[in-house]
């Protein structure tokens, strides 16, 4: 698989840029769409770390707020853990976070939430959104990669109904899906991606925000009937998408590049020789 390091933006990126019209949102803001508390951490936890050492506002958002995340507690107090281990795992990272407080397993494929989805865009005004694939193990994380892709082609059009006084965004921003759980595709294989970023410098600090999720090791641990070390789990997959292209440890990333939105690679240019373009 052929790759290479990108100091500078490459000819390509030059010309696709210019074909996008400088398709560049004014504010440096970046956020993460999740179906639950810590989904975000794991699969791009890094690269928003990375994008804050850039001078750029993060923002965590989640659907759910992770009721199902245990076996043994009520939802209630189950919510009240997981929003507090959240927001201590996004201060971590330097990110803000907040919860739509759609029932945890119950992430719809509709229009109620496509519309919560549009008033946080045009609200937050993103320049840049990170989201799940719109393949994975779960509907949650399925159904919040294919609501991104709903939400934001209508958070451009002006007379598209949302909740909320903030303007139409007068372009897409640019989008994200992040790798599936595991790393794996329907078949079993590791799934193809076309960016990969170099988060060997952060890794500690992603695997901090990691660990401020204390509530799901003991899930994870009860519901499989054996210790379960989340932190090194995370850790392994960031080594094995490292690998592929010669870092010590990597998240990668799908730029969606379906017709209206931006076309070159902006992460390259902002992390420069951390962007690897696939």
């Amino acid at each position: 698989m052929g790759f290479s390091h990108q100091k500078q933006p490459t000819a390509r990126n030059k010309r696709l840029r210019k074909a996008d019209g400088g398709n560049r949102m004014s504010s440096k803001r970046a956020l993460a769409i999740g179906a639950h508390p810590d989904d975000m951490e794991e699969f791009c936890g890094g690269t928003l770390l990375l994008l804050k050492k850039k001078g750029y506002e993060t923002l965590i958002a989640v659907l759910t707020a992770g009721e199902c995340g245990t076996i043994e507690l009520p939802a209630e107090e189950i919510v009240t853990i997981r929003a507090n281990e959240a927001k201590r795992a996004a201060k971590k990272i330097g990110a803000k976070y907040t919860c739509l407080n759609i029932r945890d397993g119950c992430v719809c494929y509709d229009l109620k939430t496509a519309k919560k989805l549009v008033k946080l865009i045009r609200e937050y005004r993103p320049q840049i959104i990170f989201t799940h694939p719109t393949v994975d193990y779960m509907t949650d994380h399925t159904h919040t990669g294919k609501l991104v892709l709903w939400a934001v082609p209508e958070s451009t059009h002006p007379n598209f109904p949302a909740d909320t006084k903030a303007a139409a965004l007068a372009k897409a921003p640019f989008v994200y899906h992040t790798d599936p759980q595991g790393l794996l595709s329907p078949e079993g294989q590791i799934v193809k991606v076309n960016t990969v970023i170099d988060i060997t410098d952060v890794i500690k600090q992603k695997l901090r925000a990691i660990a401020a999720h204390k509530s799901q090791q003991t899930f994870m641990s009860l519901k499989s009937k054996k210790p379960i070390q989340y932190k090194e789990e995370i850790r392994r997959i960031a080594m094995i998408r490292g690998q592929q292209v010669h870092f010590e440890y990597a998240e990668g990333f799908t730029q969606q590049l379906l017709e209206h939105y931006p076309r070159h690679n902006i992460l390259v240019d902002i992390l420069q020789e951390k962007a690897i373009t696939l």
